[in-house]
């Protein structure tokens, strides 16, 4: 590769954050003067740079809410995504969100939108698709016992992850959500009940398809069956290499009009990862 010689507004810019970092300084014009002192420039040229806002916005002396007025929603977005959904994946275990000690691979608000869900419905079991840490298990156990209450049935085709189980509403169950084997075993246990099911396993498009067909009829009108990271489609950041939930979900309500997308849910806190997976059985 042929030698580059680099731009003289960005060489100034990086020695000027490396004189913050290496005086541990906050940008100020105090400082910029100093430094422009320090390398014999004038300070306009430091402050004409096309990347001296970006400097500004790292090292001002102010805290991190401040800073983050003008935070565009897309980049909050990412934020939630990678640092407290998926910390534990990327590097940074102790932003991921926990629920009693447990992973819990959601956002906050989307579990907040759990709680009024069930507490509105009153689900006499809440069937969870995937439960990677067990964090959300807990979650809706700790939500029905705050109702008083409902069960929690788990199913994943590895219930290792799971460290503990610390509340007796819980049950798990190993295996392929999708296979009838699976099905048949859960059908009595869901067959005349109030079904809540959260769908958060396999993210493919054809798999989530599968899953909704299975477990959409167990859901009574006013329910809802919940296809989660519809946000991946949102976004494009795929977990899996086609289509994704959100595409699983309009397959279906083109197929089925006993469900109807709830916007309601969906966007009524803006930030859910789920925006068109709240399902809401209307007959």
């Amino acid at each position: 590769m042929a030698q580059i010689i680099d731009t003289a507004d960005r060489q100034i810019i990086l020695g000027y954050i490396k004189f913050l970092q290496d005086s541990d300084l906050y940008d100020n014009p105090e400082n910029q003067v100093e430094y422009c002192k320090k390398v014999g420039m004038h300070p306009k040229l430091l402050r004409s740079s096309p990347y001296f806002s970006m400097v500004q916005d790292l090292f001002e002396d102010k805290s991190n809410i401040e800073r983050l007025l003008d935070l565009k929603l897309k980049d909050y977005l990412k934020y939630q995504y990678y640092y407290l959904h998926q910390g534990y994946r990327y590097g940074l275990p102790d932003l991921q969100q926990k629920w009693l000690g447990h992973d819990l691979i959601k956002t906050p608000w989307d579990c907040w939108i759990y709680q009024e869900i069930i507490y509105e419905t009153k689900p006499d079991v809440i069937l969870e698709l995937g439960i990677m840490f067990g964090g959300a298990t807990h979650f809706y156990a700790s939500m029905l016992d705050l109702v008083g209450h409902g069960e929690v049935i788990g199913v994943d085709v590895d219930i290792s992850k799971v460290k503990s189980i610390d509340n007796e509403r819980i049950s798990l169950v190993e295996g392929s959500s999708v296979s009838q084997e699976t099905v048949e075993k859960l059908r009595p246990k869901l067959e005349g009940k109030n079904v809540l099911v959260i769908a958060d396993s396999d993210h493919e498009k054809n798999h989530v398809l599968q899953e909704i067909r299975c477990y959409a009829p167990f859901v009574q009108v006013g329910g809802y069956f919940i296809v989660e990271d519809s946000l991946n489609d949102v976004m494009d950041y795929h977990p899996v290499p086609n289509e994704g939930p959100q595409a699983a979900a309009k397959a279906f309500l083109e197929e089925n009009d006993d469900f109807a997308v709830d916007m309601r849910m969906g966007e009524k806190y803006i930030m859910s990862l789920n925006p068109y997976g709240y399902l809401k059985r209307v007959k």
